[in-house]
């Protein structure tokens, strides 16, 4: 099931984004500021290292946390999203950009809502065993503090987590959050299936104040898809001056329809 045959509308556009880059700023605390580098692979992962070293990343992302705002880059493939959680009786929210295009378009999180509850009450109507999983899933849920292994298994879908404590309390909520609407967003974006194993997974990092440094997904009958994050406590020159740049460019970017934005950013086939 796609976002588009569930007919709802991906965003609404603000009426002038150096405003709310100036609101965003505003209203928000000063948080910590901290990154988080994360490479995506697909496969077994190899027990030597001069083996792992070769290993093909499909996927890798920076995200940035900055006085309480999220800016998260994406490279494979290219996509930047900007996001404020809920605060003030105002929902949260993402912007897109797509600098290739010089466009953006927004994605509030009511609407992130009303497309996963309508997910859900599809997904538990199909035959399909693993989507109706997903709408409801249950794990066994075990976590070893001493080695820091967090593990959420089930007969369809296993998560195997390895975890590191923190002090960073403030640090551990604003990430669950931004997580959580972020694991929302890509299911909107990118996947049929409803987001809730992830979500579970989410909460129990969370209620363990954990962070994860190593996440493997273990579906039924496909490869493992194992995530590696590197949390840094501090944000470098470079990574002010990429914020200081995306804050320029959504003052800059023509504000588009959601329809109009994912036509943009779809690739072009190859002749």
């Amino acid at each position: 099931m796609s976002f588009r045959r569930i007919h709802i509308s991906r965003c609404s556009m603000l009426g002038a984004l150096v405003s709310l880059a100036t609101c965003w700023a505003a209203t928000t605390s000063l948080a910590e500021s901290f990154r988080i580098e994360t490479k995506i692979f697909v496969g077994e992962e190899k027990e030597k290292e001069k083996d792992r070293a070769k290993e093909e990343v499909v996927s890798r992302t920076t995200t940035l946390f900055q006085n309480g705002i999220v800016y998260d880059f994406l490279e494979k493939p290219e996509r930047t999203a900007v996001f404020r959680g809920p605060h003030g009786g105002n929902p949260g929210r993402f912007i897109l950009l797509n600098a290739k295009e010089r466009a953006q378009t927004e994605v509030t999180t009511e609407r992130l809502v009303g497309a996963m509850t309508k997910l859900r009450t599809w997904a538990a109507q199909q035959k399909d065993p693993f989507l109706q999983f997903a709408a409801n899933p249950r794990f066994d849920e075990t976590f070893d503090r001493e080695e820091g292994k967090l593990v959420l298994a089930s007969h369809l879908q296993t998560y195997t987590v390895e975890t590191t404590p923190t002090d960073h309390q403030d640090a551990l909520a604003e990430y669950r959050q931004f997580l959580d609407w972020y694991t929302q967003l890509n299911t909107l974006l990118t996947t049929a299936n409803p987001p809730d194993p992830r979500l579970k997974l989410n909460d129990a990092m969370a209620r363990h104040k954990v962070f994860p440094a190593k996440i493997e997904l273990q579906r039924a009958g496909e490869d493992p898809i194992r995530a590696e994050h590197v949390f840094t406590w501090r944000l470098s020159q470079a990574d002010v001056q990429r914020i200081d740049e995306v804050q320029s460019a959504l003052a800059a970017f023509r504000k588009v329809e959601n329809q109009e934005f994912l036509r943009l950013s779809e690739p072009v086939p190859k002749k």
